[in-house]
């Protein structure tokens, strides 16, 4: 079909239609081409997809150069600081091991020789500190303070037991669990089941495969810190 831009007004002539010329654009419709009648046209074009561009860009950019949002949040401050005070106490150990454990935030530090244990491979497993723990729940306090270790039971009810209070202790879960448990490990590295939630009778419970690595790891007499 023939277009055509030379009559005033649109109208349906035979096989041909008409459009109204205008002095802002002139164009083909068939082939959804600028004239070459309008260059100037195609420049502006051409000016507003690259000033487009240039501003999708620059979004870009500064999303790049926009810090993280958990490095701005309370949360984010307040792990600094506990990182900032279990370093401290790593210090004070560093010829040595030490547990610490925050109740307030759930969390456990293997610390050895002042530093925190990071990607220590172990047992089939790459450990980093610090892991979740469940603690005690109702009436059932999680003692607080300074302890150490003075026993290494292979034969509680638990999985493993690290006493270092009367019969407070770091422990897994119960023993009659602990096949299944491995398997799940086995194939799920990072599977959570004892630390889901609290639900201990004062103790400080991790998973399996923790319990494992801390008792392999850790001497009678190695230092526990237990804060609130």
């Amino acid at each position: 079909m023939q277009i055509s831009t030379n009559a005033p007004s649109v109208n349906r002539l035979g096989s041909s239609l008409y459009i109204e010329k205008t002095p802002f654009l002139e164009y083909n419709i068939a082939s959804c081409e600028i004239s070459h009648k309008s260059p100037h046209m195609k420049t502006k074009l051409i000016l507003i997809l690259m000033t487009f561009y240039a501003i999708l860009g620059t979004v870009g950019l500064l999303k790049c150069l926009t810090p993280p949002e958990t490095a701005v949040t309370p949360q984010f401050y307040a792990r600094q600081f506990l990182e900032e005070r279990v370093k401290e106490i790593a210090n004070r150990h560093s010829d040595g091991d030490v547990i610490v454990v925050s109740k307030r935030d759930h969390l456990l530090y293997f610390c050895r020789k002042g530093l925190i244990v990071r990607e220590d491979r172990w047992g089939g497993f790459v450990f980093n500190f610090p892991v979740p723990v469940s603690l005690g729940v109702n009436n059932c306090w999680t003692p607080e303070g300074q302890f150490t270790v003075y026993t290494k039971n292979p034969n509680s009810r638990y999985t493993l037991f690290l006493g270092f209070k009367g019969s407070y202790g770091i422990h897994g879960a119960v023993t009659r669990l602990a096949s299944q448990l491995n398997m799940m490990e086995a194939f799920y590295p990072d599977y959570r089941f004892v630390t889901r939630k609290d639900q201990t009778l004062g103790c400080v419970a991790v998973e399996n495969r923790v319990i494992r690595y801390l008792y392999a790891q850790v001497d009678v007499n190695t230092p526990v810190l237990i804060m609130p």
